[in-house]
C-alpha cells in the first residue's frame, strides 16, 4: 500500500463503534472487515463489497455487508475532508481524460 494514495481514516476502534450493533457477529464478518480496512480508497472498498456480495461463498447478510461498506466509506470521506491535503477520489471503471494535465490532448473544437 502506498501511503501517498491511501485515504485517511479514523482508527479501527472508532470505526467499529460506529457500526450498527451485531454487524460483526457473523463468523465471516471479521475477515471481510479486515479486508475492507486494507483498501486504499472508497472506490476500492465498493469494489470489494461488490465482489463479496456477488460471491456464493460469502454468507454474511447483505444488510451487514452494506453497513460495513457505508461506515468505512463515510469515515474515509470525512477524514479526507478534514485533512490538510485532501485526495481526489478515483472511480474505478471510469476512463476519462484528465484535462488538467499537460500531456493529455484536448478535443478539437472546429474543422
Amino acid at each position: 500500500m502506498r501511503r501517498d494514495t491511501r485515504f485517511p481514516r479514523p482508527d479501527r476502534l472508532a470505526l467499529e463503534q460506529s457500526l450498527p450493533p451485531g454487524s460483526l457477529s457473523h463468523p465471516q464478518s471479521y475477515g471481510v472487515w479486515s479486508v475492507f480496512l486494507q483498501c486504499d480508497d472508497p472506490s476500492d472498498v465498493a469494489h470489494k463489497f461488490r465482489s463479496y456480495r456477488d460471491s456464493n461463498l460469502c454468507t454474511i447478510p447483505r444488510e451487514q455487508l452494506r453497513a460495513m461498506r457505508d461506515t468505512l466509506i463515510l469515515g474515509m470521506r470525512e477524514s479526507n475532508k478534514a485533512s490538510a491535503k485532501p485526495l481526489k477520489e478515483k472511480q474505478k471503471g471510469r476512463h476519462y481524460a484528465d484535462y488538467d494535465k499537460e500531456w493529455v490532448e484536448k478535443p478539437r473544437n472546429g474543422a
